[in-house]
């Protein structure tokens, strides 16, 4: 045979029609039927083929799967976008961890339990449940006597109470006073932009920081379960865990925090876990 028989014997097997049945094997009954050449189901197969490839393609080149194919060293892969992603999220479980630590530590100085930080350095402690003999003058209390008859101190920046000597935090203009019915628990004092806001007792910074509400922050621990509270301020000059002293500064007044609406030191007062009114402690 040769070719030009050949073709002429493909072409018309090519075109030679069949029939395909599904037939019931029970029955016997046709269920479906039909008609194909060896022509079409070579088409049909090469389509499968074709559609087949191209879907592995678009896998391969549109899918993460091209990493494990082709690789990719560039820095926008999504192998360093996953470290990126793991590391950022490492970092953000370790501030949450500490914004608890001190949100509990500071929950505990209120409800008057001891410091998370155990570490932390802490000023003597002075009982004032006593009696107490008023005649009699501490060695402290003489050099304070004398450090106002020299005029070292103003007398109105500080007030006696109980054996401590409460430093007034700033010297300003109280514009909000303390009042409970309001849900104001503090002192509203206006001052000069980067006044010193200072320490009223000795003791031991348990929080520094920024909120958006309150801005620059800084609360500080005192002896006899009293807790302080300095709002607002443009700058903080201590951090937490600092040892301070009465009469330090600690911060300098600002207007910072969406709650303020001018310079000013929003200051608190607190006890045991409630809320004092500073005037009763401290000469402004």
């Amino acid at each position: 045979m040769n070719f030009k028989d050949l073709r002429k014997y493909l072409a018309v097997k090519s075109r030679t029609h069949y029939i395909l049945v599904l037939r019931n094997r029970e029955t016997w009954e046709d269920k479906f039927s039909v008609i194909l050449t060896p022509l079409n189901v070579l088409m049909i197969f090469s389509s499968i083929i074709v559609l087949f490839t191209l879907v592995i393609l678009l896998l391969l080149t549109r899918t993460p799967l091209r990493e494990y194919v082709y690789g990719n060293s560039s820095g926008d892969s999504y192998k360093v976008e996953y470290l990126k992603l793991n590391y950022l999220k490492d970092s953000l479980e370790q501030k949450v961890q500490t914004i608890d630590k001190e949100r509990n530590n500071l929950l505990n100085i209120l409800m008057g339990r001891d410091s998370v930080y155990r570490n932390a350095p802490k000023p003597d402690s002075i009982d004032v449940s006593g009696t107490f003999d008023f005649d009699k003058v501490s060695p402290e209390e003489q050099k304070l006597r004398e450090q106002l008859e020299n005029g070292d101190i103003n007398q109105m920046d500080i007030v006696a109470y109980t054996g401590n000597t409460m430093y007034t935090p700033l010297q300003g203009f109280i514009t909000d006073t303390f009042n409970v019915k309001k849900n104001h628990y503090a002192l509203d004092i206006a001052a000069p932009k980067n006044s010193a806001v200072k320490s009223i007792l000795n003791g031991t910074v348990i929080l520094s920081t920024w909120t958006p509400e309150n801005g620059n922050t800084i609360v500080i621990q005192h002896p006899n379960d009293f807790i302080s509270v300095y709002k607002h301020n443009s700058a903080l000059l201590k951090k937490d865990g600092s040892y301070v002293s009465a009469g330090e500064p600690v911060a300098l007044v600002g207007n910072t925090g969406e709650l303020s609406s001018g310079y000013h030191l929003h200051f608190e007062l607190w006890q045991n876990g409630i809320p004092m009114d500073p005037k009763d402690f401290i000469l402004f």
